[in-house]
């Protein structure tokens, strides 16, 4: 009798739950996302977030008591995993509660099945489904030389878990981002914008493609030289939009040299659904896997070289 009650229970709280995290999408508005053309998986959804709620971002993150580093010529980050970002999330309302949306299984496989219905003929593809979505877990913001990040990541690739990686930000005059593509964990990364910036101010958000129209490649370095790419779309920030787009081994973007002007700062979230191992990724035909380039100094995960390099299978 009691196994009953508890099978009862169990049922009845997981429809709660369901229906509270599909309440909370409703937070950001994604059914207008719309594809755009490159040679990687981007969309966009436009007015995603309302103007209140983007104001009231902006204002918790001017009240914020601190930063956790200061990266990119000008961006302040407060990033998961942090003391700051749990007091900044406990005072902070409207961040936290859109915090929690995207920090779900939910919200995730929700993403991930708008890509597949957007790109149903997916040419990308990760080898190694995750299974289990970790709340708690971040990407490690330590500094390491390229030996103990092999060793942080270990060789357990086909059996990864999947977790959010989140920060706050605000740029001043003088952020930039050289065209990389973002770390070998990444599956799907987000910007949100949370204020317009003029286009004479820069800032925009830049997608790079290889000048070569090979698809087939032996490689794909992580920080390509500019004369080996050519723009292929440039997105500024908008108020409340969203931009998404699969981390696939030629997802290369930067950030124009920002320019503030009479004190606007640029306010935005980044953030993405990492693999708690480096992604192996498919291509048709063919698989490729990662290798960090080996160094002695010290980096950020973000700061390491790497490659995918071709193996066919």
């Amino acid at each position: 009798r009691r196994s009953l009650i508890t099978k009862i229970y169990e049922r009845w709280f997981n429809y709660y739950r369901s229906f509270f995290n599909l309440k909370a999408i409703k937070m950001i508005k994604i059914k207008k996302i719309k594809k755009i053309k490159t040679r990687f998986p981007v969309m966009l959804a436009s007015k995603a977030l309302s103007n209140n709620e983007c104001d009231e971002i902006i204002k918790e993150i001017k009240n914020s008591d601190a930063f956790d580093d200061l990266i990119q010529g000008g961006r302040n980050r407060i990033n998961k995993g942090s003391k700051n970002f749990k007091k900044y999330l406990k005072k902070s309302k409207t961040s936290s509660k859109l915090f929690n949306l995207f920090n779900s299984k939910v919200f995730f496989r929700k993403i991930e099945k708008i890509f597949k219905k957007n790109y149903e003929n997916l040419s990308w593809s990760n080898a190694y489904d995750p299974k289990k979505f970790i709340k708690d877990k971040f990407t490690n913001k330590k500094l390491m030389n390229s030996e103990e990040l092999k060793k942080m990541y270990g060789n357990m690739y086909k059996s990864p878990s999947v977790n959010l990686d989140m920060d706050f930000s605000v740029s001043k005059g003088g952020y930039r981002l050289k065209p990389h593509r973002d770390d070998i964990t990444r599956l799907y990364n987000f910007l949100i914008y949370l204020n317009d910036i003029p286009k004479k101010n820069g800032g925009s958000l830049t997608i790079y493609q290889k000048r070569s129209n090979v698809k087939i490649r032996n490689s794909f370095g992580r920080f390509p030289k500019k004369n080996e790419l050519s723009l292929s779309k440039e997105f500024t920030p908008k108020k409340g939009s969203v931009i998404f787009f699969q981390s696939t081994p030629n997802s290369y973007h930067g950030v124009k040299r920002f320019k503030e002007h009479r004190e606007n700062k640029r306010f935005f979230i980044y953030g993405s659904y990492a693999l708690s191992a480096p992604v192996i990724w498919r291509y048709k035909n063919v698989t490729y896997y990662p290798f960090i380039n080996s160094t002695n100094k010290k980096l950020l995960t973000s700061g390491h070289s790497s490659n995918y390099k071709l193996k066919r299978v």
